[in-house]
This record gives structure tokens, sequence and C-alpha cells, in this order.
């Protein structure tokens, strides 16, 4: 799996996104880094470019990451 850049649009609201973000999680990829309205994800390249044509996607692009462990894992909101 390859790194890429998700960047979404400023118009487009949580709901839209999310569903994006579920699609790459549900096909086997990750979430890297969630940033405002950027998003880096570890994804198939098919997975990615799909993407492509959603309607809350901006741009996708693919980045390089570094091949290591993450320094810190981020915790599951509490309830």
């Amino acid at each position: 799996m390859n790194a890429h850049l998700v960047a979404f649009d400023p118009s487009s609201d949580a709901a839209s996104v999310q569903g994006v973000l579920e699609r790459v999680v549900a096909a086997g990829g990750e979430l890297v880094v969630v940033a405002d309205r950027g998003v880096i994800v570890r994804a198939p390249d098919a997975v990615a470019e799909s993407l492509a044509d959603e309607p809350p996607v901006a741009h996708v692009g693919g980045v390089a990451l570094p091949d290591r462990t993450p320094i810190r894992i981020r915790r599951p909101p509490t309830e």
C-alpha cells in the first residue's frame, strides 16, 4: 500500500468526508494523518485513484512517508 494525500473541498460537509474515509478503511486502507481538510491515507493505488471521482474530494496525490513505526498512537475518544 502506498501513501496518498486526500484533500477535501472546503465546502464539503462532515458526513460526506466521513463517507470517503470509511470507504478507504473498508477497502483495507488506513488513515495515517488527519489534519483539517487533508488526510494522508495508506491504501492500494486503485482505491486512492478512485477517490478523485468523489464529490467532496478536491485532490488526490502520492506522498512519501518514512518507513518507521508511529511515535504516538491516538487513542479513541472517550464516551
